[in-house]
């Protein structure tokens, strides 16, 4: 293997530069690199935008929600939160009960979901860090309690968190009552004390308070919505699920926070591994570059080929110089793909070359990146495989170079 290995090694690093196999193969190493590099940058913004939505819907949803397999509610249990607590990688648990409502404010209405959290809320979910302006203050003010607008239910209401005479009008209608009879419209109020943002979906939905004050005005006592999670580490989320779902029985569904968002995961992940495929085969006709120059690397070497067969060199050995070569110029089309992948990654993560258009109403301002181990073993390996297909045609023309016809030139 190792006289295999100097042979190829000769070959690929040829003194005579000027030549037009040297040329060729460069062409080829180029070609790799650049494919790899794509191939990894675009796997890496795939990773980069997952762990950006990922951040942004944590905000709301945890890593495990707990919620009734039938109905909207479920009566409270007492013991929950400490079973919940004792299950391993479990580090924190809240209760949460949500409702929808009609909000009125001056002359505009809006529907929205009305989320009671609990004072411990934010070990759970950090949904703090997303008001934008006021304060994360549920405290009454002028005997009303107080509560966080999402920023689309806030414009809809064109609500001011300054005014302290108007306060917003919450109109709650129970699920059996019926529409006709108006005594069934329960009025409530609540002050805006901040507006959050954290996307759209949620901007336009949620308006949370003091988990107490909700169920009051959702006439639910002792129910709940949901138990919320957080766990140690969230690659452990399938394991804490199946333990949580021995420990309560049938009477209750446990979502990850993949389940909860099921749809928008598998459309992320299909989209990344179409992505790769596309770039495969990107990667794939540059690697016919390799067939090119292997082929013409035979055609001047046939003299070399026919001199080891007369060593004593068999046709496996000298199929095996020219499969490594390929291997070579492939591994070196690589190892040039990430150092520029790499590079441009670091100076993405750090300095934001590439913005998002609009960004100034995002969190971040340029394109999120996440450069990954996994990619990097995925790419090299792919092209790996792609050197070695490319080398079998020109190794198998090299094996049938006859002897007397190699020393005649």
């Amino acid at each position: 293997m190792r006289f295999i290995l100097f042979v190829a090694r000769r070959y690929f690093f040829s003194r005579n530069f000027g030549n037009a196999i040297n040329i060729i193969t460069l062409v080829a190493v180029l070609g790799i690199g650049v494919c790899t590099a794509a191939l990894i940058l675009v796997l890496s913004v795939f990773n980069g935008l997952t762990n950006f939505i990922e951040d942004l819907f944590s905000a709301m949803d945890p890593d495990i929600k707990v919620v009734a397999s039938i109905g909207q509610y479920m009566t409270e249990d007492k013991a929950m939160v400490e079973r919940l607590l004792a299950v391993d990688g479990v580090v924190a648990v809240t209760r949460t009960i949500e409702g929808k409502v009609v909000l009125d404010y001056v002359d505009n209405q809006a529907i929205a979901v009305l989320k009671g959290v609990e004072p411990d809320f934010n070990n759970v979910n950090q949904i703090d860090t997303f008001v934008y302006e006021g304060n994360y203050d549920f405290a009454e003010r002028n005997n009303i309690p107080q509560a966080i607008f999402g920023n689309g239910v806030a414009a809809k209401l064109k609500a001011n968190i300054l005014n302290e005479v108007e306060p917003v009008r919450v109109l709650y209608i129970p699920q059996d009552s019926k529409l006709t009879n108006p005594n069934a419209i329960k009025t409530d109020f609540l002050f805006p004390s901040g507006f959050f943002s954290v996307q759209l979906e949620y901007d336009e939905k949620y308006v949370i308070s003091d988990f107490e004050t909700v169920r009051d005005i959702l006439d639910a006592q002792n129910k709940l919505s949901a138990y919320e999670i957080r766990l140690e580490n969230i690659d452990d989320a399938e394991k804490a699920r199946e333990q949580i779902k021995l420990l309560l029985g049938e009477d209750y569904k446990v979502m990850t926070w993949f389940e909860q968002h099921s749809t928008l995961y598998r459309v992320m992940r299909n989209e990344k591994y179409i992505s790769y495929l596309i770039l495969v085969l990107m990667l794939s006709i540059a690697a016919v570059n390799i067939v090119g120059s292997l082929s013409m690397i035979v055609i001047e070497k046939v003299h070399d080929i026919s001199v080891l067969k007369s060593f004593g060199a068999s046709n496996a050995l000298i199929s095996k110089i020219f499969q490594v070569e390929g291997i070579l110029v492939g591994g070196a089309g690589a190892m040039l793909g990430v150092i520029i992948a790499t590079t441009l990654g670091l100076l993405q993560q750090f300095y934001g070359l590439v913005k998002l258009e609009g960004g100034d109403s995002f969190r971040v301002k340029a394109f999120p990146i996440a450069l990954e181990l996994g990619d990097y073993i995925l790419v090299i390996l792919t092209v790996t495989i792609l050197s070695y297909l490319a080398g079998i045609y020109p190794s198998r023309v090299a094996s049938r170079t006859k002897v007397v016809d190699g020393l005649r030139r």
